[in-house]
């Protein structure tokens, strides 16, 4: 039995030289191939890597974000919306991968590929393979993989997709969605998150490489299988472009796991024959694969390094830094108790849940999270001048529409005064930082020997 299981072969490589003679696909296979070169390779993988290395050449957002419109296809995937489902399409750059645009663009590439193929299939009908155009959908397939897998690897090794938030300490886990429940305890241990990426990173940097590229599909299918596994089941909205990446890695990793199996049942696996072009060839194609990979990990090394500097887990602190518990809290110097009226306030009656602040979170230095006595979260855009001691929040990151406005007073160690003016009334607050150490999430650490299992 040879042990050439997990080797790429040359012709991946270099390209398949003269198909024999005898190569001949069923006619089902020939279709099924068109379609999928249609659909999966150009519509799909095409368009991601198109995307991809438009980012690493520094073009700004609204230019990516417009070419991207125009390769969902968006006149005719806007006209379906309407015809067919009844909704509006709409572009806006959300964070989310699954909005109805993004479903749209895929099921409109996917319909589009019927009558190419059928035109194509019509056209070619003499053709009885496509040996040498499997080369190219394969290596479509292999750096679209790669690039995806490098650019979600990196923010996970710089701690940048699930970076820690204070707030999540004294947030009821019940108020927390799913998601955010994958996201806090990701973040928690950036081991673990760091060791996430590096398997991605170690999948994309092995299919970079023609001679390891069959071991680099292998794992991309079971890094993609763990990423489809938990956007399904936590709801993280990155479920469809997961699936696909879930298909680019078998795809390209089909023949290598046919040969695994056929080697644990104990059947011979015999070694490719490589199909060569000339050793000049070889080693242009082979050096350009390499090149633009090394381009590629440079690029999502440098966004990742300023994602992670800007919102990751190097990102810069506050200057109020922490947990502060609101001991006292007073409207008009009228003394407003930590009393909850979960109906609407009336006259004579305490505050509603949502109408006196619990806790103040400092966590970024643009921002301020107050936790309200109901134990709901809600977060303003906040300016903090450190030199006249003064806190401003806002609806609007431009601080044009002010909410509040407090001078704040260190009264001594781990106390805080704010007073100022929020909604249009005199608030006066005192603030008790909270040590972090309390909780057990961040102060708990680590322990090899445990006389009993330290679950609270």
């Amino acid at each position: 039995m040879r042990t050439e299981v997990l080797t790429r072969p040359e012709s991946e490589v270099t390209g398949p030289g003269p198909a024999p003679e005898t190569t001949r696909w069923h006619p089902a296979t020939r279709i099924l191939f068109r379609f999928g070169y249609v659909s999966v390779g150009l519509g799909m993988a095409g368009t991601w890597l198109l995307h991809a290395l438009l980012r690493t050449l520094g073009l700004s957002l609204e230019t990516v974000t417009a070419i991207d419109k125009w390769t969902t296809l968006y006149p005719l995937t806007e006209w379906l919306g309407t015809t067919l489902f009844g909704i509006r399409v709409d572009y806006t750059v959300t964070g989310s991968g699954d909005t109805a645009a993004k479903w749209l663009a895929a099921f409109t590439v996917i319909l589009v590929a019927v009558p190419v193929t059928a035109v194509w299939s019509v056209l070619d009908r003499r053709r009885t393979h496509y040996v040498r155009l499997v080369v190219l959908f394969r290596l479509l397939l292999r750096f679209a993989l790669v690039s995806a897998l490098l650019l979600y690897g990196m923010i996970k090794i710089l701690p940048t997709q699930m970076s820690f938030n204070l707030e999540r300490l004294v947030e009821p886990y019940g108020h927390m969605s799913p998601m955010a429940v994958l996201w806090a305890q990701s973040a928690l241990s950036e081991p673990y998150e760091i060791a996430l990426g590096a398997a991605e990173v170690t999948a994309g940097l092995l299919l970079i490489v023609p001679l390891t590229a069959g071991l680099g599909s292998v794992l991309a299918v079971l890094v993609a299988l763990q990423v489809v596994l938990v956007n399904l089941t936590f709801d993280v909205p990155v479920k469809l472009f997961a699936l696909q990446i879930l298909l680019y890695a078998l795809v390209l990793a089909a023949p290598d796991l046919v040969r695994i199996v056929r080697a644990l049942l104990g059947h011979d696996v015999p070694a490719r024959t490589p199909q060569r072009t000339t050793p000049r060839g070889d080693r242009i194609l082979v050096g350009a694969q390499v090149l633009l990979g090394l381009w590629l990990l440079v690029a999502t090394t440098v966004e990742a390094y300023d994602g992670w500097h800007t919102y990751g887990s190097a990102r810069p602190k506050s200057p109020l830094y922490g947990i502060w518990d609101v001991t006292e809290y007073s409207i008009a110097g009228e003394q407003v108790p930590a009393l909850v009226d979960f109906r609407a306030p009336t006259e004579g009656k305490p505050p509603g849940a949502t109408e006196r602040f619990r806790r103040i979170i400092f966590d970024i230095p643009q921002g301020m999270t107050a936790q309200r006595l109901d134990d709901s979260i809600v977060s303003f855009p906040a300016r903090i001048d450190t030199d006249q001691h003064t806190i401003t929040l806002s609806r609007d990151t431009a601080h044009q529409w002010k909410l509040a406005t407090f001078g704040y007073v260190h009264a001594q160690p781990g106390r805080l005064i704010l007073e100022g003016t929020l909604g249009g009334r005199p608030v006066r607050m005192r603030l008790d930082q909270v040590d972090l150490d309390r909780f057990p999430a961040v102060a708990r650490g680590f322990h090899w020997v445990q006389a009993t299992p330290y679950y609270r």
